[in-house]
């Protein structure tokens, strides 16, 4: 794998060694569904489950919203962006819901970031539960894991990453193991 500094730009760009070809800009993933519903077999995701691409409802009384999750990138202007889930109260959802067409600039909620990450599980457990403020704004709401979490990706988010680590995580997700 051959990695790629911009020295004007500080752009991120690497050959992948899998495919070979190269990637540019900070990395950018998303999740398509919360992990919550994986476990809830596909007859039963129609009844159960309300999923578009910004808000998740199962069982009409377990809430989630899609939002961003920043980690930086050391010595460069790019960041690694993760599209994640995180839970939310009803009121919360609600409020969300109900302005979401406005600017939410200034509001914010409490949330738990569940999921399972690539390159952030650990043999012993599948999942990560974080405390998070959702802070809402103009577009997608950013994810901010409370400081006093220890968990890699809170030290992550907080410290930023290596151009090696931004890399291993990006080939990770694109080509798996």
């Amino acid at each position: 794998m051959t990695i790629a500094i911009d020295g004007q730009k500080k752009s991120f760009s690497f050959k992948c060694a899998c495919c070979g070809e190269i990637h540019e800009g900070g990395p950018s993933f998303a999740f398509n569904e919360p992990s919550f519903i994986c476990d809830i077999s596909e007859e039963e995701r129609a009844e159960r489950v309300l999923l578009n691409s910004d808000l998740c409802v199962v069982d009409n009384e377990t809430y989630f919203i899609r939002t961003t999750l920043e980690i930086p990138i050391n010595g460069s202007g790019d960041s690694f962006l993760w599209g994640v889930w995180v839970s939310q109260s009803k009121e919360s959802f609600d409020r969300y819901v109900e302005t979401y067409e406005q600017d939410q600039t200034g509001d914010r909620s409490f949330g738990w970031l569940a999921v399972s990450m690539p390159g952030y599980s650990s043999k012993d457990t599948d999942h990560a539960s974080l405390a998070t403020d959702v802070v809402w704004g103009n577009e997608r709401p950013e994810l901010k894991i409370h400081d006093d979490q220890d968990h890699p990706l809170a030290i992550d988010q907080r410290e930023g990453i290596s151009w090696e680590r931004a890399v291993e995580l990006a080939v990770l997700l694109t080509h798996g193991n």
